[in-house]
């Protein structure tokens, strides 16, 4: 038994559990195994280690009792020269990383984030009956739906740029970010934000803050930041909630149509089918089927006098207004 607990083995042991550890770690990054995994790429990049070291460790006690005490020695200098270089390329990787990092944050040279409570963000605000008769005039071709950010689990959302689709969110840094406090009315509100945010829709006493969305990636959402500027950024998909266009539609509180010469009710999805003339101010949609709406006619009290079916949208192109709140 004391012939496995000399020291030169015990640091053989000890070496090649660290050396087949980053070899393990390295291997995991040729082979991209925790490539568009999220939050879960780095977990699984450490098992690979894990998994080399363990076996790597229970087989030196096979081996040691087998090689030649000199032979053990001079396998010790190998190991440990093995793990002086991979400790080195491992470090000038996060080094080149960093100072790609660096060249991205000085492309986009974001304006330092300022405390939300100051004008900057006061042109921002919305009362409650600019956001109840919020319309949306823009071509539903150009933004997929909107992002919501969850900022009950998450205090800050940040903002990537520059990002290579080919490596994981792990191996984007941010470049700036927006930082959410929680009320003493247990409400939450914006603390930080840079001055150019301008999102699509904004009122934080309602918990709503919504941000139009132009593309999707595995792990990203590219949204419109500036509405005004159409400023765009990326965010972590798994930092909100997105929502294409039919499940926002169908969340909000009423449509009206855009323009009132082409306010047809029908009574099926289809232009053949007959028109419903049932006197109504509002309609709260129900159901989506491609371009075609079915919604509940509502009077000026929002109460229910009929339902029907209407056109969306034709060509991408919206024809309805959408009301958030009542």
């Amino acid at each position: 038994m004391k012939e496995f607990f000399k020291p030169f083995k015990i640091i053989f042991y000890f070496l090649m559990l660290l050396s087949f550890f980053i070899i393990g770690l390295h291997f995991a990054s040729a082979i991209e195994a925790g490539k568009n995994q999220g939050l879960a790429g780095g977990a699984i990049v450490l098992g690979w280690g894990v998994l080399f070291g363990s076996i790597a460790f229970i087989s030196s006690f096979f081996i040691a009792t087998v090689l030649k005490p000199t032979l053990l020695k001079k396998i010790n200098w190998i190991l440990l020269i093995i793990i002086l270089i991979a400790s080195s390329l491992k470090y000038n990787e996060y080094q080149l990383r960093n100072m790609k990092q660096q060249e991205t944050e000085n492309q986009f040279k974001p304006t330092p984030t300022i405390p939300s409570n100051t004008k900057v963000l006061a042109h921002l605000s919305t009362n409650k009956k600019s956001i109840a008769s919020k319309s949306s005039l823009q071509n539903a071709q150009e933004t997929m739906g909107f992002f919501t950010p969850n900022w009950h689990e998450n205090k800050t959302l940040y903002f990537f740029g520059n990002l290579n689709l080919e490596k994981s969110l792990q191996n984007h840094l941010p470049y700036d970010s927006i930082t959410f406090q929680q009320t003493k009315h247990q409400d939450f509100e914006i603390a930080t934000a840079p001055p150019w945010l301008v999102p699509k829709i904004l009122k934080m006493d309602y918990g709503i803050l919504y941000f139009s969305v132009k593309s999707i990636t595995q792990d990203f959402l590219e949204i419109v930041v500036n509405e005004k500027t159409q400023q765009t950024t990326y965010v972590a998909k798994e930092a909100g909630k997105l929502m294409y266009w039919p499940e926002f539609l169908l969340g909000v509180n009423s449509v009206e149509f855009l323009n009132n010469n082409n306010s047809v009710v029908y009574t099926r999805d289809f232009k053949t089918s007959s028109r419903t003339t049932t006197p109504h101010q509002f309609m709260r949609p129900v159901k989506i089927k491609g371009d075609w709406m079915e919604v509940l006619l509502l009077d000026s009290d929002f109460k229910k006098v009929g339902k029907g079916w209407i056109q969306w949208k034709t060509e991408g192109n919206l024809k309805i207004k959408y009301n958030l709140l009542s």
